[in-house]
């Protein structure tokens, strides 16, 4: 995979890492999906993901799941509501591509 850009989350266009940790945080679908660029999707089952990363942080030895400025709350600077546009621009799969329960249709 090397060195991806990851440019939405379930639909939603990432603004900065600040962001994309308070979406997996806040995520209640049963899937987390991955928008990479070069139409590369990493589809996680957000229960297992959750329950599975103790044991990867320990196993690997990270000593924590994220830096401490991560952990304070998000606050959206643009209004959660207002469009973001990114030099990068569209992700190269739409919407339409992915059904409500976050699975990619082919």
């Amino acid at each position: 995979m090397g060195n991806q850009q990851v440019l939405r989350i379930n639909g939603t266009r990432i603004k900065n890492i600040h962001h994309l940790a308070h979406l997996v945080d806040s995520c209640k679908d049963k899937y987390i999906v991955f928008e990479f660029e070069d139409n590369y999707l990493a589809v996680l089952e957000r229960e297992a993901a959750s329950a599975a990363s103790s044991h990867i942080l320990r196993d690997y030895g990270i000593p924590s799941q994220r830096s401490p400025d991560l952990l304070e709350p998000y606050v959206d600077s643009l209004g959660d509501n207002q469009a973001i546009e990114q030099e990068f621009g569209d992700s190269p799969v739409s919407n339409l591509e992915i059904g409500f329960d976050g699975l990619l249709w082919a």
